[in-house]
């Protein structure tokens, strides 16, 4: 699959998203190995299905809206949020209150620097609004195409809390 090809399918498939769709580095490398491989066709179809999915998993400043769920991503840990503020560069996430399901007891077995949580993901959240919570702004990376930067701050699409026991 061509560049060309690959902006027409964008276009044709997600028109909001396609300059954001063209800036993802996994896109881009499915693309150029397509036209290397022998599954070619087989390939295409995957590079079609990630950009129909793209809108649904990818919060970009096409599709962040006021009163959208959105996350802050620390290194390990996350932060569940609501979007309070959207400009064309930035957007503004105010933390929700994250209820831990009480159903969840982390399983630990010794090591690390003192134990090791084996069932971390296992995590499960509901959320309530907090007029009071931390607001967060970050900027739209154009490197990176995503809000913040790896290794630092950066926001994902829903609310997605998590607690890493193991740090």
């Amino acid at each position: 699959m061509t560049r060309e090809q690959l902006s027409n399918l964008a276009q044709s498939i997600d028109p909001a998203n396609a300059e954001y769709i063209l800036g993802s580095r996994d896109i881009e490398e499915k693309r150029a190995w397509s036209e290397k491989s022998k599954y070619k066709e087989m390939n295409e179809e995957e590079i079609e299905k990630i950009i129909r999915d793209y809108d649904r998993l990818n919060l970009t400043p096409a599709n962040a809206k006021v009163g959208d769920g959105a996350t802050v991503v620390y290194y390990t840990d996350r932060h569940a949020g609501t979007i309070v503020k959207v400009t064309k560069a930035t957007i503004t996430i105010r933390r929700d209150k994250a209820i831990r399901d009480p159903n969840f007891k982390p399983e630990w077995i010794p090591g690390g620097f003192s134990a090791v949580c084996l069932n971390s993901n296992d995590q499960k959240w509901s959320y309530e609004p907090d007029l009071k919570g931390a607001l967060t702004t970050l900027h739209w990376s154009r490197r990176y195409n995503r809000y913040g930067q790896p290794g630092n701050l950066t926001a994902s699409k829903g609310r997605h809390e998590h607690y890493d026991y193991n740090f």
